[in-house]
């Protein structure tokens, strides 16, 4: 039986509650260091929940809107930025992190696969003939798959999300079978990104194998990521092949935007909501990009296509401005702590797996509206772990050492006691 509920007080409450029992166990070990949770990301979504309190003065603020995203917009960010550093403190936390994910991904494409070979469940044909979602999953191309999720733009950005990662990091994991284990979540989260039907989802790949090229500070990677961002440039933007897959032909689309009759409409609305949001620079309100959803004094009459220019329409040019800052700021520090801090290779690469998901999220959501649960947490976990990354660094450095000095000792005794018996 499957029950309705409020998916905003709900994730809230859950992040809350388990948030809590989290800082409770931490405090009662002597191991915490709190000093870790004390960083720029910290800071900076510490100040950008200022400025989501000051959205409560707006004129046309609605409460309950308010409330129902403050968990998205700006406590899963703080949340992360203070405890991921004290929780993870070893690379096998970071493995263990990703075993848990791709229980996930895994649960998620068996649903896709089901959806897309046994067809949908009731709860599936209710959303799809009742709630109208219809109207952007049953189209021209075929139908578009939405597995566990709540459209399917969510479902293929995801997927996405995680093969970016579990690619990348099954490069740099220890074990053979978990390197195999990962391959085969990367590749499940390619098909559920292909069902999906998706093309902001390309965005996520194509940002995630050009950031890898940057961070890399491998020349054998940097080529390799050269090598495939533009194979996959050319294959979908100078070539056919593949046209009669209506997957394939619908990512095709993604590289040719001046043809598609609704990027012409967005287009057109963006230059519209410029005009309006000239006299808005704390914009319409939080939660109030989309029109109908809650009854305020004045509701923007063009709906948001993508993530950003919610953000715009919602704080106004001033929020947009801070919020890209922010994230401008995560991305650079991030990256020069990755390149410069920490020198572990395994370690590095595995973090850098989730940084590079990190660009290709924000590259694909100037172009779909898919900030949107579940897709906060592993973000912001990924900007977190950037800032664990030198502390666990070092810990390893430290256990190395430790480990040569003892060898070390054990040789010299080893060799006394052996000058002794001659």
């Amino acid at each position: 039986m499957l029950i309705n509920i409020k998916v905003g007080l709900f994730s809230m409450a859950s992040i809350l509650l388990f948030t809590t029992i989290s800082l409770v166990q931490l405090s009662n070990d002597k191991q915490t260091n709190w000093k870790l949770g004390q960083n720029i990301m910290t800071y900076t979504f510490t100040a950008w929940l200022c400025f989501y309190f000051l959205e409560i003065l707006n004129p046309n603020n609605v409460q309950a809107a308010w409330n129902i995203n403050l968990t998205p917009y700006a406590l899963i960010p703080l949340i992360c930025a203070f405890v991921i550093p004290l929780i993870i403190r070893s690379k096998k936390d970071i493995e263990l992190l990703l075993i848990i994910w791709s229980v996930f991904v895994l649960i998620f494409t068996i649903k896709g696969y089901w959806q897309k070979n046994y067809g949908f469940s009731s709860k599936d044909l209710y959303f799809l003939h009742v709630l109208g979602g219809w109207r952007t999953h049953i189209i021209w191309s075929g139908i578009r798959y939405f597995s566990c999720f709540s459209d399917a733009a969510n479902y293929g950005v995801h997927a996405a999300m995680s093969a970016v990662v579990f690619a990348i990091s099954a490069f740099f994991v220890g074990s053979k079978w978990l390197r195999i284990y990962f391959l085969c979540i990367a590749i499940g989260g390619l098909y559920g990104m292909g069902i999906s039907g998706t093309r902001a989802a390309m965005g996520v790949i194509m940002g995630g194998m050009l950031m890898i090229t940057i961070i890399a500070k491998n020349w054998k990677a940097l080529l390799g990521g050269i090598f495939i961002s533009i194979s996959v440039f050319v294959f979908f933007n100078y070539t056919n092949i593949g046209s009669g897959n209506q997957y394939i032909h619908k990512m095709r689309s993604s590289f040719h935007p001046s043809t598609d009759a609704s990027y012409q409409v967005r287009v057109e609305n963006r230059q519209r909501m410029k005009e309006l949001m000239a006299r808005k620079p704390l914009g319409y309100g939080i939660g109030l990009s989309k029109a109908g959803n809650f009854e305020s004094k004045e509701q923007m009459p063009y709906p948001p296509d993508s993530w950003l220019i919610s953000v715009w329409v919602e704080t106004g040019i001033v929020g947009l401005i801070l919020y890209l800052s922010i994230h401008g700021i995560l991305f650079a520090w991030c990256s020069w702590i990755l390149m410069f801090k920490v020198h572990n290779k395994g370690l590095r690469g595995l973090v850098a797996a989730w940084l590079c998901m990190d660009a290709g999220f924000f590259v694909a959501s100037y172009v779909n509206d898919i900030m949107q649960y579940p897709n906060q947490l592993p973000v912001y976990i990924g900007f977190a772990l950037c800032f664990a990354a030198p502390h666990i660094d070092k810990r390893i450095s430290e256990e190395k050492e430790k480990s040569e000095e003892k060898n070390g000792n054990y040789l010299i005794t080893k060799s006394t006691n052996k000058n002794d018996k001659q």
